[in-house]
């Protein structure tokens, strides 16, 4: 397992946690983060606000890693499937692409590429 796959992965564990201070510990303190569809975020503080108004949205989460493409320890390209619950109860699945540039272990780029939320059937 690379470097990038295992930051990824912890990354996604803490958020599926909740655990905004350990997402944010994931980040280098002037790290970027470009969410689908949105303005590119910069700093921990906006990486922060971003998070939280995610978790008052999608109350639950799940996600696995699919597929993994990596340049070494310094960027990886990882598909992905998420699992969300709404704040209505209603489920969904989304699948994506997510980009990570990566200097002394921590993210300093992270770009997603996702598709809309598909509702699930079971």
């Amino acid at each position: 397992m690379s470097s990038a796959r295992t930051l990824q992965a912890s990354a996604w564990d803490a958020e599926c946690r909740r655990d905004v201070d350990a997402v944010l510990s994931h980040f280098h303190p002037d790290a970027t983060f470009h969410p689908a569809g949105a303005p590119a975020q910069r700093g921990h503080a906006a990486i922060r606000q971003l998070t939280e108004d995610f978790y008052r949205f999608y109350p639950e989460l799940e996600i696995d890693i699919l597929n993994e493409w990596g340049n070494g320890d310094s960027s990886a390209a990882f598909e992905f499937r998420a699992r969300l619950k709404d704040n209505e109860g209603n489920r969904s699945t989304l699948d994506g692409i997510c980009l990570v540039e990566i200097e002394d272990g921590t993210f300093t780029s992270v770009r997603y590429y996702e598709d809309a939320p598909v509702p699930a059937t079971t």
